[in-house]
């Protein structure tokens, strides 16, 4: 199909979809229009017509006040004046006022007179059915403690609708005095009523008593044929109840009148479309199609013989059309030019691309290769430093002197296997053992301060001495990472993080916590991971173990951790507990069976080398097994060793103790502060202490900065005896005097 055809269609089309929408449009307005003018109409007449009701209610009402305010009446409900309802309401009275019965009742209820007017003009007394329930709507009255209360009500009674009036009788002399008594006044609103009210609303008027009240509406409307309408008017009792409907006739010409407006207002949108649709057709076929229709052409020829080969297009004019024209000519001028370079520039980037991912490769494998490095090697120095501490207090001719020593050249082969690490992976068999959770934490927290969690900060807070477990460390670790990777995740990789072991006796005196169903007695221990992040919605946190259910985004969790971590806890006789408030973070309670440590263990005396005076070494490092056991060695070398986690916690010694060290032993990379950022601010004291550098991963660190901030350098692990002599020289050449050794 052709362009120009596309065009028409769509002009046309357009204009059709706009003339519909006008026609329906001008159809739906006028009509709502009047519509809504007859709405209107039919509520002020209701209103009209209840407002004229209201004032036969209101005569009525006023009347029977006249009366009951009357000194006579007092007498009367007194027992004073017996003649007070034949004087007043005798059969001419009566028909003049439009009161069809009277009822009087004294203070206490009792019925002392009644009148009833019928067809024929004649009065009687009511009849005792009509008097009780006269009496029952007067009681209120005479109970009321305002004795200018008046009833007004309607009420259907053998198919008439009754206007029923029931006014307090008191004293008019003063002004707040009790209800002596009521009296009631009734007017039947029959037919003659019907007609009078009709002459009044200039409308025909009918009353009716079949289900009044249609939906709680005050007014509505139904038409009865396309030239008249009937409009309902409700009239209530004194309880809002419905109990009749006032029927008016409304004339609908009006409407008639809007139909014929809508056709009219139709027909001329219709025609105006359709001349406005054949103007457009022909000005744009004028002006724009057949002007692209030749560069149409013209760019076949260029498709069919190639861009080179083809002559530019023709151009015509000074406007968008031959702007389009003069960019298809300079665009045939660049295409093969582009294509050249286009072609040089794929090839170089295929080319940068796979340098880049080897690069990276490359890059990933050596920070895993010397992050695993460096824990090893810790691992490996605490080895070396606890044999070696054995070993000292073994004797020479000790069957275990010669098993150490094997064991000190393993750890010097097993250093160097890991100087040619090329390759990493890790799988073993799930073992039980006995293992203390603070040392588990420990080894966790510096496994994820590698780079799990980012920069989240990772406090461990121990509230029990004995805190040993039966388990397999490698498991209970991957739960434990789990935890914190998603404890930060939480908080978007910044914040505080809280590991918590504490001890807990089931049953507890109060209960056992929602959480702890499904343990038995016992003693347990628990690991509280705690984020400050912004919570868990209620209705996730049933869901958080299901496994595949995750809330992170897509490449950022498969949703199987916590459901592992779930099935670890459980194999150990265990539980994990949570509970999450929004906006107050999340606690993950790991809960272990406890056991009781019963070995112990106790180190020998360490006895400092005689030949040396103590010298004070601030040893920092952020492993525990290392501190210790180094830290034991060198004080039987006569050193008089203080040891710190990490960098900020030794700087804190530095500047906050009045001691002054001789030498700083530390590690390099550490949490919070490493060991360059501690040299450095080491350098800045008035008078630095020399520091030595004690690494088992070096390959990261700046050669320049290694040479200028420390006195010396070793790499985990070392011989004991080597780190005892290089810390003697490092002092000694700090105080410029020989070695006393």
């Amino acid at each position: 199909m052709k362009l120009q055809h596309k065009a028409w269609g769509l002009i046309l089309a357009a204009v059709a979809v706009c003339a519909a929408g006008a026609l329906v449009g001008v159809r739906h307005i006028v009509l709502d229009s009047f519509s809504q003018l007859e709405v209107e109409h039919a509520a002020r007449e209701g209103e009209r017509a209840r407002r004229v009701f209201n004032q036969q209610v209101q005569a009525l009402s006023a009347t029977t006040q006249d009366y009951a305010y009357w000194s006579d009446a007092v007498d009367y409900v007194q027992g004073r004046q017996a003649s007070f309802l034949s004087d007043n309401f005798d059969a001419d009275n009566m028909g003049y006022l439009r009161i069809s019965e009277v009822l009087v009742i004294d203070g206490q209820a009792r019925v002392i007179g009644s009148l009833t007017r019928d067809d024929a003009l004649q009065l009687s007394a009511l009849e005792v059915g009509r008097i009780a329930s006269l009496r029952e709507l007067a009681l209120p009255v005479l109970k009321g403690e305002d004795p200018k209360t008046v009833l007004q009500t309607l009420r259907v009674v053998e198919g008439n609708l009754e206007i029923v009036i029931a006014a307090a009788v008191r004293d008019p002399d003063v002004m707040d005095g009790a209800v002596q008594g009521v009296m009631v006044a009734v007017r039947r609103f029959d037919e003659v009523e019907v007609l009078s009210l009709a002459e009044v609303l200039m409308m025909p008027a009918r009353l009716n008593f079949s289900e009044p009240g249609r939906d709680g509406q005050a007014f509505y409307v139904l038409p009865v044929n396309a030239e008249r309408a009937d409009l309902h008017a409700v009239l209530q009792d004194h309880r809002g109840r419905p109990v009749a409907e006032l029927v008016l006739g409304l004339d609908r010409r009006l409407q008639a009148q809007g139909q014929a407006m809508t056709w009219q207002g139709m027909i001329a949108v219709a025609l105006t479309a359709l001349m406005a649709s054949l103007l457009l057709v022909l000005l744009l076929d004028r002006f724009l199609l057949k002007r692209l229709q030749r560069i149409c052409s013209d760019i076949d020829v260029i498709a069919r013989d190639g861009p080179t080969a083809a002559p530019p297009v023709l151009v015509q004019g000074n406007d968008e059309i031959s702007s389009l024209a003069c960019g298809i000519n300079q665009l045939l001028q660049r295409v093969q030019a582009d294509a050249l370079q286009q072609r040089l520039s794929f090839e170089r980037q295929e080319a940068i691309q796979a340098q880049l991912m080897q690069s990276q490769k490359s890059e990933a494998l050596g920070r895993l290769a010397g992050g695993i490095a460096h824990d090893i090697n810790n691992s490996l120095a605490a080895v070396t430093g606890w044999v070696r501490l054995t070993m000292e207090d073994l004797e020479e001719k000790h069957p275990g002197h010669e098993s150490l020593g094997q064991a000190l050249k393993a750890t010097k082969y097993a250093d160097g296997l890991i100087r040619q690490l090329l390759a990493f992976g890790r799988k073993t068999a799930p073992r039980l053992q006995r293992l203390h959770l603070a040392t588990l934490v420990e080894d966790t927290r510096r496994l994820v301060s590698a780079g799990l969690t980012r920069e989240c900060e990772i406090v461990a807070i121990q509230r029990v001495d004995s805190d040993l477990v039966e388990g397999d460390p490698t498991q209970l670790q991957q739960v434990l990472v789990n935890l914190l990777i998603n404890a930060a995740d939480a908080m978007d990789g910044k914040g505080r993080i809280e590991i918590t072991i504490d001890a807990l006796t089931l049953p507890q005196p109060d209960g056992h916590p929602p959480e702890l169903v499904r343990l038995g007695p016992g003693r347990f221990l628990s690991i509280e991971v705690r984020d400050f992040g912004p919570g868990m919605a209620p209705e996730l946190i049933d869901r958080v173990f299901e496994p595949f259910f995750t809330t992170k985004s897509v490449g950022r969790g498969t949703g199987l951790g916590l459901s592992v971590a779930q099935g670890i806890t459980s194999h150990h006789g265990g539980h994990i507990g949570l509970s999450s408030v929004p906006g107050d973070g999340t606690r993950f309670c790991v809960y272990l069976p406890a056991r009781e440590d019963t070995e112990a263990t106790s180190l020998p005396a360490s006895m400092p080398s005689p030949d040396r005076h103590r010298r004070e070494l601030l040893f920092v490092d952020d492993d525990q097994l290392v501190r210790q056991s180094w830290s034991a060695l060198l004080e039987r070398r006569g050193w008089q060793v203080t040891r710190a986690r990490d960098g900020e916690e030794a700087w804190s010694y530095l500047v906050q103790s009045a001691r002054r060290w001789d030498v700083v032993l530390t590690d390099l990379s550490m949490p919070r502060l490493d060991g360059v950022g501690l040299g450095r601010r080491i350098r800045s004291m008035e008078r630095p202490p020399p520091v030595v550098l004690l690494s088992g991963n070096l390959g990261e660190a700046d050669a320049r900065q290694i040479e200028t901030l420390f006195a010396a350098v070793l790499r985990k692990p070392v011989e004991a005896g080597e780190l005892d002599r290089v810390l003697h020289e490092v002092v000694q050449r700090a105080a410029g005097a020989p070695d006393p050794a």
